[in-house]
């Protein structure tokens, strides 16, 4: 059986399922999954998961996103990107240029709370917000929290405007644009998006669907497959000793206050924005290429957040890996 992830470059216009599906007929793997849907006008990096990654997917998709692209300025679609039907049209504001924009892009930065766009794959009553729309019905849901950590506007072609956004999970870069239209008084919409970094998975190492066949004909396939371990580096570690790693591979929960000892002497850097915590401990007797102790994935945890004073909060693991599931840290 095929375990691990492959990075995929998508191409404009399947959907993230036809990859899926297309993956799945020519590697003959009956366990496939994405993690992080792409709409159709958009290209960039796609993890498939195969065999038991799909059981990683969740982790995997809590990593931060970069996407590059352009907007059109001074027309606002109803998919609030280039595959909709014109809404609106507004002239230009006479003032604007790089400085300006940058400065309005910024309003958009920070933690913001944002609804679902009405053509999403976001579900209501077990149906897509889409096929709604479609009908011409408009679900509104309840918004939700999203971090926008940069807002960068690159270049400016008027009326089309280069940007690139640094983002958390769940954030709807074509909302972005949409709404600093509206604040600008021009509307806007985006024409091309593409997605260069999804957690610990960059650009530069995605396969385009030629080069999977290319790699496959070759019986390259295991060299370009990621690990599960491997894929799980973008999620912050600590180092647990051996006996908590036997408690935890034998079903025991962990004590709060205990991870949060052992973050502290490790000076760990929290990111409040990755709900998980990776558990390490050290192979005794195994060495890595640079001659340190290799360590083994014990568990993924919940963030552990600090338990009122007195308490004895536990977590309990999300997912537990066997013994000897050896990583480069």
């Amino acid at each position: 059986m095929l375990d691990g992830i492959l990075v995929m470059d998508k191409a404009f216009g399947p959907t993230s399922f036809q990859i899926v599906q297309r993956v799945r007929k020519r590697l003959k793997v009956k366990k496939v999954g994405h993690a992080g849907t792409l709409d159709p006008l958009a290209t960039g990096v796609l993890p498939i998961c195969l065999g038991r990654a799909t059981k990683i997917v969740q982790f995997i998709m809590s990593g931060h996103k970069i996407y590059q692209g352009t907007m059109l300025l001074g027309v606002a679609t109803d998919t609030y990107d280039a595959a909709g039907k014109v809404t609106e049209q507004k002239a230009l504001p006479s003032s604007l240029d790089q400085i300006f924009l940058q400065k309005a892009a910024k309003e958009f930065t920070g933690r913001l709370f944002q609804p679902p766009p009405p053509f999403s794959a976001v579900k209501h009553n077990g149906k897509p917000l889409y096929k709604f729309a479609r009908q011409g019905i408009m679900v509104q849901k309840e918004s939700r929290p999203v971090q926008v950590f940069s807002f960068e506007i690159l270049g400016l072609r008027l009326p089309e405007v280069d940007f690139r956004v640094h983002c958390s999970k769940g954030t709807y870069v074509r909302s972005l644009v949409h709404d600093l239209g509206s604040n600008l008084g021009c509307c806007a919409h985006v024409t091309r998006l593409r997605r260069t970094k999804s957690g610990p998975f960059n650009i530069e190492n995605a396969m385009k669907m030629e080069t999977l066949e290319e790699v496959v004909k070759s019986k390259r396939l295991l060299d370009v497959l990621i690990p599960v371990e491997k894929a799980l580096s973008h999620i912050h570690a600590i180092e647990i000793d051996n006996e908590m790693a036997a408690e935890l591979r034998n079903g025991h929960p962990v004590f709060v206050n205990r991870l949060r000892e052992l973050m502290e002497s490790q000076a760990h850097e929290s990111d409040m924005e990755l709900p998980y915590l990776r558990l390490l401990c050290r192979l005794p007797h195994i060495k890595n290429g640079s001659g340190q102790q290799e360590k083994d994935l014990v568990s993924v945890v919940a963030w552990p957040s600090a338990p009122e004073s007195g308490s004895h909060k536990i977590l309990h693991p999300i997912k537990v890996w066997p013994k000897k599931c050896i990583i480069t840290n």
